[in-house]
């Protein structure tokens, strides 16, 4: 799935969310959206994988890949207080693109490795709602595609190696967090713990870590 299908689900989320919603809950002026956009810290030791630094010492320890990324959240107020409708979207990138060695016609000892993904995901909030401090959570359900590619190319070295392993997952997935929101007029900030699961095509992921979200209430 491309970017640009992301982007079509994530407006017609976005369409969906309005037909539940009534014009007389915004009559008041108080509970308007509210949009979100947070920083990912996510962490991948849940989906270790020692097979290739078997094979090659220089391998990436895949449970210790550093990887951040971009969640973009809106929440819906309806007419129950205590819970808010959500859409989000979601990116995230690995930094440890790696290159080993260097390659000739003669002579090849490399290593590539790359993690990369995002989704869209619709959702409830319920929420413990005060005028400064708020408990917040997201249970949420959504499309993600997320992908995780090893490449070795050694013929330099014994044990000699030549792998190229790209594990993906496309199709249903689902999202939790849990935190605590900090609000001063229309800004607020809502750290959280959450969880992210992506499965499909033979394939899943599951990672957990931070989200250190900006918020903005209109």
């Amino acid at each position: 799935m491309t970017y640009k299908n992301y982007f079509v689900l994530f407006v017609f989320l976005i369409s969906s969310i309005k037909l539940f919603s009534q014009d007389r809950i915004y009559e008041d002026g108080k509970n308007k959206p509210k949009i979100e956009i947070g920083y990912l810290h996510l962490y991948n030791k849940l989906n270790t994988d020692s097979y290739f630094r078997l094979k090659y010492s220089n391998a990436t320890d895949n449970s210790q890949a550093n990887i951040g990324g971009l969640n973009l959240k809106i929440d819906f107020p309806n007419s129950y207080e205590w819970f808010d409708y959500t859409i989000g979207t979601l990116f995230i990138k690995g930094f440890d693109e790696i290159d080993l060695g260097y390659i000739n016609p003669s002579s090849v000892n490399a290593h590539d490795y790359n993690i990369n993904g995002g989704g869209v995901y619709l959702g409830i909030s319920p929420k413990i709602k005060g005028k400064y401090i708020s408990l917040t959570s997201v249970f949420g359900v959504g499309v993600f595609s997320f992908k995780e590619y090893v490449g070795i190319i050694n013929n330099s070295v014994t044990p000699f190696v030549d792998e190229h392993n790209l594990k993906a997952s496309y199709g249903l997935g689902a999202i939790s967090s849990i935190g605590v929101s900090f609000n001063v007029g229309k800004i607020g900030i809502n750290p959280s713990l959450t969880g992210i699961f992506s499965g499909g095509s033979g394939a899943s992921f599951t990672f957990y870590g931070f989200n250190f979200p900006l918020s903005y209430q209109f």
